[in-house]
């Protein structure tokens, strides 16, 4: 019986543009893309860098975990070259080490009070962090006292804004809050209590998303906005940034290159 190649040639017609289309995509996918120059100086470091010491399997909802100070310390020698200062979110899981081993690599520390419903937790947080900044006054740049907990709902503001009246008064370095910028301008007696405004700033996390390509302008404008509405504070951007992978927000794309 004989066969006629005809009809297979016909079949296969429409796939082969389509397969070019996708080697052509991952092609383009793949390419080398020339990045920006940084805008930081020669030898120039950043000013500081939001710092968790979890690696692999380890998390900080494991309240038995103790992180090692060895760990943590070859994870300061990794950023000392890169930046002056770290920002850490809590005291607990063995972050209390992370001043006294900053020290020794001559990196400053903004130290993180974690805050939230459990009023012995937080007291646990706020005697360490003192003790700590009492401990290491050339180390200790300042202490965050509580990080978006208004964002989760766990304290009211007048009830964080006391406590961060108690902090201030018990140690010498400046006191702050962060959260998202909306929950400042929302919870504007907080302000009159820190003596620094931190705020968190990620434009792939807006309500509308914002386009990396639009991101950096963004950061600004929101900075500018929160600087008029608390005249006489300083702002701080205590976490802004773009991620590298995930999910597709409107117009707002995950990857490396952004």
């Amino acid at each position: 019986m004989a066969f006629s190649a005809r009809p297979m040639r016909i079949a296969l017609a429409p796939f082969v543009p389509i397969a070019a289309a996708i080697v052509v995509a991952w092609w383009w996918l793949a390419a080398p893309v020339a990045l920006p120059a940084s805008p930081l100086a020669a030898g120039e470091k950043l000013y500081c860098m939001s710092y968790s010491p979890f690696r692999g399997r380890q998390t900080p909802f494991d309240r038995t975990l103790r992180i090692d100070a060895a760990q943590i310390d070859d994870d300061l020698a990794r950023l000392a070259p890169v930046t002056d200062c770290v920002r850490t979110y809590s005291t607990e899981l063995g972050l209390d080490q992370v001043a006294g081993v900053a020290e020794r690599h001559g990196v400053k520390v903004i130290q993180g009070i974690w805050l939230g419903r459990e009023r012995a937790r937080n007291r646990a947080e706020i005697e360490t962090a003192v003790a700590l900044a009492a401990r290491y006054p050339a180390t200790v740049r300042a202490l965050v006292a509580g990080n978006e907990v208004l964002l989760r709902g766990e304290l009211s503001a007048d009830d964080l804004a006391a406590l961060i009246r108690e902090i201030k008064g018990r140690v010498t370095v400046p006191v702050t809050y962060a959260d998202v910028w909306e929950f400042w301008l929302r919870n504007r007696a907080v302000a009159e209590a820190v003596d620094f405004v931190t705020i968190h700033i990620l434009p792939y996390w807006e309500d509308i998303p914002i386009s990396a390509d639009e991101a950096a302008a963004h950061v600004a404008d929101i900075r500018r906005m929160v600087a008029q509405a608390f005249p006489g504070k300083e702002i701080l951007l205590g976490e802004v940034g773009w991620p590298s992978a995930g999910r597709m927000r409107e117009g707002a794309l995950p990857s490396p290159i952004n």
